[in-house]
Formats: C-alpha cells, structure tokens, sequence
C-alpha cells in the first residue's frame, strides 16, 4: 500500500506545512454495529491514521474501519505494540494533537506500556483504544479469552496514563472515547486508554448512533495567568543583573516560540534549552546560550515549561549519584507552567520541590505575551535600563557567536578518524541537507548532540523534539515515523538521526517504512553498542580501580559480534539501503546520493560506522 503524499523537488514550489485537524462530517445510516459508531466516531474526529498491531479482542472495530469506512483513518499495521505506541507519540508531538491507536487486550497493552509511559513522561497526547473480553463470561472462548480478558484492564497502566475507562455499553462509548480526547489534550498532555468490550463492538444496533457535537466536547481554553503574579515576576525580571530563561516544552504551542523570542529580546536574557525535548528556540538567535555554562552567574531563574529546576541548574555526577548547584551565588527562582496539574503517577517522575520566588500556574502561550507586556511597561522611557538591557543582549551575542564558532572549529580535531567521528558525520549530513526544506525528527541523543551545535535549526518546522520523555531505548524509529506521516504531505524532507541500538529494538520499523513507501532519511549512527550502559561501565570501574577498557565493558552492551549490516537489512524491507560506510572520505557522496533519492519520494538508509557519541 502506498499512501498519498506530494513530493517536492526543489524549493521554488510553493510551501504547504501540516494543517490543523479537522473535524469530518459523518454518515451514520448505514451503521449496524456497535463497532461502526466506533469507526464513525473516530473518523468525525479527523485522525488520519491508526496504528496497531492486529488483535482478535478489537476485530469489530478492525472489521469496522476497513470495510464500513472503507480504511478511513488510514490503518498503519505495526508488528509491535510498543512501536505502535511510539509512532502515535511522535505523530501526537509533531502536531500539537491527539493520535490514535488501538492495543490487543492484556498482552498488547502489556507490550505498549514502555511507549505509553514514554508518552506520559513527555507530556505528549495520545487517545489509546484496546478490545478486551469477552467481559461475559458465558462468551468466552476455551483457554485464550480467559487469559486474555482483566477484570478491570485500565489498572495494568492506570499509573501512567492521565485516564483511563471502560464501558460496559454501546450506549456509554460517546462519552468515554468524547471525554478521553478532551483530557488527552487538556494541559498537562498525555496519553488516555479506553477498554473496548467484545461485545460493545460486536452488538448488533437497532438503530444508527449519531456522532455527538464534538465541537462542543474539545478541551477548554487555555489557563491565564493571575495578573498580580505577573506584575511581580516581570518586577524581578526587570531589577535582576543577570536573569537567565531555562525552557523545556514551550514548544507544544507554536505562538508560545514566538513569544518566548520576543520576551527574550526585551529582557536581553539569555535562553537555555538543556534537554531539547521540543523546538524552542532558534540556536540561530544571538540570545540562545543552549550548550554553554552563563547561567551560572544568574541572579533570576525563569523557567517556563521546565520538567525540573534541579536538572536545570544542578551538574550530575552520575557514577557517585551527586548534584552539585551550578550557579556561583544566591539567586531567585520564578516558575510558569501547568505541572502542577499533573495526576500522581506510579513513577514520580517529578524532582524534589523548590522553592520559588513566584510560581505562576498558567499555559505558557498566555503567560509569556502577559509577562512581556508587563516588562515593557515597568521599563517604559528608562534609558538607563534600555541601555542595560542591549548591553547585556550584545555580550550575550558575542558569547553566543564565539560558541558556534568554537564548535565548527573542533570538529576539525577529529575529522579524519576511523571510525567516523559523530561530529563530522553531522556537519557532512548538514552540508548535504541545508539547501533543502527538511525536518529533524528524530535525533536529540544521536551523534553526541551535533547537530543542534552545527545547523541551522531556525523555525518551528525544523524540528519537534527527539526525546522519547520516559527514556525508553526504541522509541527514535517509531517517532521518526510519526513525524514523518505528520509532515507526509507538507513538501518538508524528514531526517531520522538513529541510533543503532535503538533500532535493534524495532527492526520492524523499516517495514513499515518500506511498505507504505514513507519518504524518509535514516542516518544510522552505528557505534555497535548500547553505548549508555558501555559508558556506564567504564565510568564504574575507573572509580572502583578495575578494567576501564572499551573492550571489557562491551560485555553485556556490545553490539558488535557481528554488527549488524543495517543496509541490507533496510534492502530486505523495501528501503534502499546505503552502506556500511567506514571510510569518512566515503561519507558524503553516498550522504548525498541517499538524499538526492529521498528527494524523489523513496525511504533511504544510510548505515555509518561511528565513533561513541
């Protein structure tokens, strides 16, 4: 099956970046059971694609999304839960908007958990539907639907999920699967599971459902900000020497970026982004001092959208479990966001609490504009402080230019090595893409973060954030995939920047991509190891005077005898495979020929024996 996508050849054609949803106008007439609402109802709210892989517990709705919508929303068959879940997250990220899959009972959600708790660390929206049952005892099965079948399924991932519900009826359904999607997306985001019954999908209907006014069911309005609090954050601001703005997941709102630019040049502060968990600023702009240590000097903290100050502000010494404060001396703390909103969790993966000079619970895309609107009134005709303030936006300019240009430079120390060094395979892979209208999405913790430190990385639509939230090893493919259906009919070039380990996990990824022929540029850095817990390994036994060497610590995380040829393996999944490429002289020619070919439409991957990040 080859999805509907256009294909743009060069920049002169007219952009088209992803849309907003939109809600659909539904024919109910037809509908003769339980399972066609279902499909009606999913398909009125616009989803264009439902991954899953394929369980007896939701063939009503399976039946019912095939034949009765005639594949409406476009069914994505995914040989792995987990992975179904993955690309749903990177799809949910990449538009600002509920996606959807559907899990098998017991075992598929068992299997997806990993990916549903990574959605939830990531504060990402996914409306998940699972079968189960029969719940009726009489209508169970021998043997696979006794052990298929929970006596309240939403508790296997109840502790990770902002909600979850199972209906006993058809006539319950509206308004389990209406209120999931409006808590799904209600600040804070995350994922929403919804049980199915068997026989809630597969009863017969005596007459058509019709479609509630979704319109009227979506999530409220965003959260303002009080007004007072406001007043007093932007007076901090503005008295500090030095105020510093820390930001995570600003983000989730396009006009929040915005914003937070012009907030930033009319304090002339400093913008750090430590985790690159979304698009948040340009590190193209004077102002951004991501990857460098001026924070330190701080007097203000601003953190907008920030999972935790401690990570912000704090250095970890992980082999001795320490944190040590980063900033030289005393310094107030000022906090916007909607954290505190977040259900308990069976994780808590919050930190230990601060304490704040104002913490202002609000949604960032009305908090920011308020809290600059304020700041230019207090600074109104003060010339005095106009002049502080361009004075400390030049110095942070100068350091700001001095930064990239020290990281352009030290990649030359390394250039020639074998294998290849992270840093040139980015600046290769940037001098091959940068005339072009791509999109990264995929790749924060791939080649050692590189590419943040050498391209271009300017506008919302470059990149959504890499980063899986829960840490779980194989979400990158599956999100890769998600933004690049995102983004399937945009005219934007997406590059999935893989790490070889990870996609060990989801081999099955690349079918996927090679069956439904999805445009995308994997670039896999191949270090053949789980290099995470290598590093580990090797930091442990330097403190405790043992074998510190790569070699020894490959035991248990090499992933190299043999490395996997990751090119044939694309080959014999419908994606043109490049490579290995071991030789650095090598890397750009066959960069660019995989490039020029993804141009034209075709998935590519390009394997690349590297260095650890």
């Amino acid at each position: 099956m080859i999805l509907e996508k256009k294909v743009f050849h060069n920049m002169d054609e007219e952009k088209s970046y992803r849309k907003k949803r939109e809600l659909r106008e539904v024919d109910v007439k037809d509908q003769a059971w339980g399972s066609d609402f279902i499909a009606d109802l999913i398909k009125a709210y616009g989803f264009d694609f439902v991954t899953f892989n394929p369980g007896a517990s939701f063939r009503g709705v399976e039946e019912s999304i095939v034949n009765y919508n005639d594949n409406s929303p476009k069914v994505i068959t995914t040989p792995n839960e987990s992975l179904s879940v993955s690309i749903a997250h990177g799809y949910a990220k990449a538009t600002g908007e509920p996606a959807l899959c559907i899990l098998h009972n017991v075992v598929g959600t068992l299997n997806g958990a990993m990916g549903i708790y990574n959605a939830y660390a990531d504060r990402v929206p996914i409306v998940i539907l699972s079968g189960t049952g029969p719940m009726r005892k009489s209508k169970r099965r021998p043997w696979i639907d006794w052990i298929h079948t929970a006596q309240w399924q939403g508790n296997l991932v109840r502790g990770y999920t902002k909600w979850d519900d199972q209906p006993v009826h058809i006539d319950g359904v509206a308004d389990s699967i209406t209120r999931a999607y409006r808590i799904a997306n209600t600040p804070p985001k995350g994922p929403v599971y919804v049980v199915l019954d068997h026989e809630v999908q597969e009863c017969n209907l005596e007459e058509p459902i019709e479609i509630p006014n979704l319109e009227k069911l979506m999530a409220p309005s965003r959260m303002g900000a009080d007004p007072d609090a406001i007043k007093q954050a932007a007076e901090i601001l503005v008295g500090a020497e030095f105020p510093v703005i820390f930001v995570d997941q600003v983000g989730d709102s396009r006009n929040a970026v915005k914003s937070l630019i012009e907030l930033a040049e009319t304090l002339g502060a400093p913008v750090i982004d430590k985790r690159m968990r979304r698009y948040n600023f340009p590190n193209t702009h004077p102002l951004d001092l991501s990857g460098t240590e001026v924070y330190k000097k701080a007097d203000v903290i601003l953190a907008i959208d920030v999972w935790d100050i401690d990570y912000c502000t704090k250095k970890e010494i992980g082999i001795t479990h320490t944190m040590t404060d980063q900033i030289e001396g005393e310094y107030q703390i000022i906090t916007i966001g909607t954290d505190d909103l977040e259900s308990s969790s069976l994780i808590p993966e919050y930190y230990a609490i601060r304490e704040t000079e104002v913490s202002i619970l609000a949604d960032s895309e009305l908090a920011i504009p308020a809290l600059t609107d304020s700041i230019v009134k207090l600074i109104g005709d003060n010339k005095k402080l106009k002049e502080k303030i361009q004075l400390r936006a030049r110095k942070m300019g100068e350091i700001h230019s001095e930064q990239r240009e020290e990281w352009r430079k030290s990649i030359d120390k390394t250039w020639d090595e074998t294998p290849i060094a992270p840093s040139r395979l980015a600046q290769e892979i940037w001098e091959v893409i940068q005339d072009d209208d791509w999109i990264l999405v995929n790749g924060r913790l791939a080649y050692g973060g590189w590419p943040h430190k050498l391209w271009e990385i300017d506008e919302f639509d470059r990149y959504f954030g890499g980063d899986s939230g829960g840490g779980g090893v194989g979400y990158g493919i599956g999100g890769a995939i998600g933004g690049a259906l995102a983004y399937l009919d945009s005219g934007k070039l997406p590059i999935n920047l893989q790490q070889d380990g990870s996609l060990l996990q989801f081999p099955s990824a690349l079918w996927i991509i090679g069956h439904y022929k999805i445009p995308l540029f994997t670039v896999v850095h191949n270090n053949h190891a789980l290099f995470n817990s290598t590093n580990h390994r090797m930091k442990l036994a330097e403190v405790r005077g043992r074998d510190s060497s790569r070699e020894k610590a490959l035991i248990g995380t090499g992933l190299d005898d043999p490395i996997t040829d990751f090119a044939k393996l694309a080959e014999s999944m419908g994606v043109s495979g490049y490579g290995p490429v071991t030789d650095p002289n090598d890397l750009k020619p066959i960069l660019q020929e995989a490039w020029e070919e993804m141009k034209t439409g075709k998935p590519v991957l390009v394997d690349v024996i590297s260095q650890d990040r």
